[in-house]
């Protein structure tokens, strides 16, 4: 049975400064469009990085909870991308980049109780994949019947900084910024055709793509 996300905290900071949109866009001088490239900016932003950015996983520094109301196993066919790891039970969380689990938590009487740290453990299964469960001899508390009876927060992202995002993400976010400020207009007239730029924004975050994005 799998959970749900949500979105709890990120980062304000956009992936591409002021400045390196003025240089990408030869405005250096110019400081009439500069609240334009702003906007712009956030527009890269949300396209890239948010919650239904087009790459589907987090670039800068993002709080995500995981609810779920109860753990999975990992033989089939509860789910399958566990299949061939030892018998285990607990919850699959299947968002990167992963920096930390924050906390588990579980509903017990109507009300959030913290899983001590020593008493969880996560495994790495694949870039992609995070399973977490009890600590050897640990045993599962009572929790509420609840969609949420379990919560499971996390730190997702590159960093907190723009620099520490991939290089061609954020050089396609520049192209991108670049051919917004260069066409204002939903369509180019003289009926020229629209063509992508080869080696463009497609495939500098082909690689970042996370899986059924």
């Amino acid at each position: 049975m799998t959970g749900a996300y949500s979105l709890v905290s990120r980062s304000s900071t956009t992936i591409i400064s002021l400045a390196e949109a003025k240089k990408q866009t030869n405005t250096v001088d110019f400081v009439d469009d500069d609240s334009l490239l702003t906007a712009l900016l956030d527009v890269a932003t949300m396209h890239f990085d948010l919650e239904h950015g087009i790459i589907g996983r987090p670039l800068l520094t993002q709080v995500w909870e995981y609810a779920a109301p109860e753990p999975t196993q990992s033989a089939p066919p509860f789910d399958p991308r566990l299949r061939g790891f030892p018998p285990m039970t607990g919850f699959l969380l299947d968002r990167a980049p992963l920096v930390s689990i924050d906390s588990v938590e579980y509903l017990q009487d109507g009300a959030y109780q913290t899983l001590a740290t020593g008493q969880w453990v996560k495994r790495r299964i694949s870039k992609e994949l995070t399973f977490v469960r009890l600590a050897t001899g640990v045993a599962w508390p009572r929790v509420d019947t609840d969609e949420a009876a379990w919560k499971i927060t996390m730190t997702l992202g590159y960093g907190a900084t723009p620099d520490l995002v991939p290089a061609p993400i954020r050089q396609a976010a520049l192209l991108m910024i670049s051919h917004l400020y260069q066409n204002r207009e939903a369509v180019t007239g003289g009926g020229a055709a629209l063509q992508e730029t080869p080696l463009g924004v497609e495939a500098l975050i082909a690689p970042f793509r996370a899986p059924n994005t």
